[in-house]
């Protein structure tokens, strides 16, 4: 028997399916995509929030609590449902494999994901600072956060977000291969600690930090060139990690031998 033949059938047929709902319903899957920026709002909101208020200066304190905190995004993209950009670098590679979805369709859909992300984070942190809710400790926390993440150079972002997304796609992929919500839950928790700890870059949860910190009235400006530079380096390099570094060897394992009856 091959090994996760079953499982790498499964995320094709994922593939094929979000494929063809891309194809019928593009405006639909742009809003579940929108849905899913949303949640990384959520997320940010609380984990920037906690962090604020136990961050200590000389310690990182504050990144544990964002690696505690930030998993209720992913939790809510999971069982509420929505589509995520990085999450789908590893189903749509899967697919393309084991040729269930064409090149055509994974591009507008990698394409509408990506878009719906963003307008999801932008809207929905202008309603965050709107609110009033990230002031004092929350908003300082949030503008060093980007500071520091706007200094880190090209070929540092490039190696974090390919190892940032390997790791989220770990929790895709057990997913497919865990049939308890408990222990899905349990791993998805942990594969976000590993990478929010870290110190790993995910492209989406970064727009939706920058958005908010853009938002922010604060003295001195964010380069908005240095932004777009961060998102096109840590973006190319989640695209590797959840296809190159983790859907190619899967397959490949999952390969039936030649020859075999």
């Amino acid at each position: 028997m091959t090994k996760y033949n079953d499982e790498v059938k499964r995320v094709a047929l994922s593939a094929k399916e979000k494929g063809e709902f891309v194809h019928r319903n593009a405006g639909k899957y742009f809003v579940l995509s929108a849905l899913a920026g949303f949640f990384v709002i959520v997320g940010l909101a609380l984990s920037c929030s906690t962090a604020g208020i136990i961050d200590v200066e000389g310690k990182l304190y504050g990144k544990i609590a964002v690696g505690l905190t930030f998993p209720i995004s992913l939790a809510l993209l999971h069982f509420a449902g929505g589509e995520l950009f990085t999450g789908n670098c590893f189903i749509l590679t899967i697919g393309l494999l084991q040729r269930s979805i064409s090149w055509t369709r994974t591009l507008s859909l990698l394409l509408v994901s990506y878009m719906g992300n963003l307008a999801g984070s932008v809207l929905l942190a202008y309603l965050y600072v709107e609110s009033g809710a990230p002031l004092g400790r929350t908003a300082h926390f949030i503008l060093k956060t980007v500071e520091s993440k706007l200094a880190i150079p090209a070929d540092d972002l490039l190696l974090k977000g390919i190892l940032c997304n390997f790791v989220v796609c770990l929790a895709v992929w057990v997913f497919y291969k865990m049939k308890e919500e408990t222990a899905q839950l349990f791993m998805l928790l942990y594969c976000v600690f590993a990478f929010t700890t870290s110190g790993l870059e995910h492209s989406i949860a970064n727009m939706g930090l920058f958005a908010i910190a853009l938002l922010l009235p604060h003295s001195g400006g964010i380069p908005l060139l240095q932004v777009v530079q961060n998102m096109g380096w840590v973006t190319l390099g989640n695209m590797i990690g959840g296809s190159l570094f983790l859907a190619v060897p899967y397959w490949y394992v999952s390969l039936a031998k030649v020859g075999a009856g």
